[in-house]
């Protein structure tokens, strides 16, 4: 259940605004196993929502303009609280995330107040830009992803996560298979045995490849292996069976490219994936919610895909902070200009959110008004 905000019925929703902001990464990111190189740059839609009280709430959304057009009379001169309802949460995805900041800031409440009660200090969190460096740097080959391994330790990361699956699409079969193995042993190597490790094969792998690769890393302590192949009741019901028949703890990861957590639901019931993965902005805040909450039932944990958005990172600590069955939190590589944390720190592989009204986040406004208010789109009362 969601609890309606306190909220005094004369505040209303006067302006909502929205435009796209750039992201920069400090390394250049490559393929994985189904995407060419990612680049160093990446876009995020911001969307800005005002009352007549003067505060303004900001999020991230997948909403495309028109779609935060259409909700524009659901919205505009409406009162905030009026529009979280006790079972679902916030349903307008477009302005959802920046609507749960508007309402902390009102009320003076952290968005994971507003959900329920903090049942940890610190957020887990860990590196998700260990990409196929070694093809962005031939000349240094499988160097490259050690240096980049260990980099991530010297951050202060306690967890990576690697891209696998070169023998997809950008070496031959064999070849990328080889240099999968050759990769994660080197990491593995490079990191010691205290950090966790995770693969992620982004659809690369068949079933069988699956099993194949596990059979010959089994041994470097994968802490779960992600998306290794499309998901099929059949397929991961021998995928389970293959892990159990060989003893190993590894566990398995899926649900990222879902629009919808429905779909997965199946495969939680069965007990057929161990970790929750749908993306926090496709889905929402509230839907994340829900889905932990169903997970839950089933003994299953919970890491939301962050990868696109560094907001995104941020809503996923909140979450993590009331949820029972949260693991881990994805940090990428990419930094929005526009906007930057002043209610998170990271220390130990770890996020510690504040008990700052809202997201704990600040939009850098210098930059904002001269580079993204001029190009963004408004809607007004």
């Amino acid at each position: 259940m969601f609890s309606t905000p306190e909220i005094s019925s004369d505040v209303l929703i006067t302006r909502i605004t929205y435009v796209e902001v750039t992201g920069k990464s400090p390394k250049m990111i490559g393929k994985n196993a189904v995407k060419d190189d990612h680049g160093d740059t990446n876009r995020e839609r911001l969307v800005r929502v005002f009352t007549n009280s003067g505060h303004e709430g900001f999020g991230v959304t997948r909403a495309t303009a028109d779609a935060i057009e259409a909700e524009t009379p659901k919205t505009l001169g409406v009162n905030p609280a009026s529009l979280v309802d006790a079972e679902q949460g916030i349903t307008l995805r477009g302005i959802e995330h920046a609507l749960w900041d508007l309402i902390g800031k009102i009320t003076g409440k952290p968005v994971y107040a507003l959900l329920g009660a903090s049942c940890r200090d610190t957020i887990d969190a860990y590196d998700g830009g260990l990409y196929f460096c070694d093809l962005v740097y031939p000349e240094l080959g499988l160097a490259r992803v050690g240096q980049e391994a260990a980099e991530s330790v010297a951050q202060g990361h306690r967890a990576i996560k690697m891209k696998i699956g070169r023998g997809h699409k950008w070496m031959p079969p064999e070849e990328g298979f080889s240099r999968d193995v050759d990769a994660i042993r080197l990491v593995r190597q490079t990191i010691g045995p205290d950090i966790k490790l995770m693969v992620d094969g982004n659809n690369g792998f068949d079933e069988a490849g699956a099993e194949r690769l596990l059979e010959a890393v089994g041994d470097q302590d994968i802490y779960w292996a992600e998306e290794m192949f499309p998901e099929t009741i059949e397929d991961y019901t021998k995928f389970r069976a293959f892990l159990d028949r060989n003893g190993l703890k590894t566990l398995i990861a899926d649900g990222e490219t879902l629009a919808e957590p429905s779909s997965l639901y199946p495969f939680i019931e069965q007990r057929l994936i161990d970790v929750v993965q749908l993306d926090t902005t496709q889905i929402g805040l509230s839907a994340w919610w829900r889905l932990a909450a169903f997970s839950q039932i089933h003994n299953r944990l919970c890491a939301p895909h962050t990868w696109g958005s560094r907001f995104a990172v941020y809503a996923t600590a909140h979450l993590g902070k009331v949820i029972p069955n949260f693991l881990s939190d994805e940090i990428p590589a990419y930094d929005p200009d526009a906007y930057h944390p002043t209610g998170f720190t990271f220390k130990d592989g770890a996020y510690t959110v504040s008990d700052m009204p809202g997201w704990g986040l600040e939009i850098d406004e210098q930059i904002y008004q001269s580079k993204y208010a001029p190009i963004e789109r408004q809607w007004q009362e």
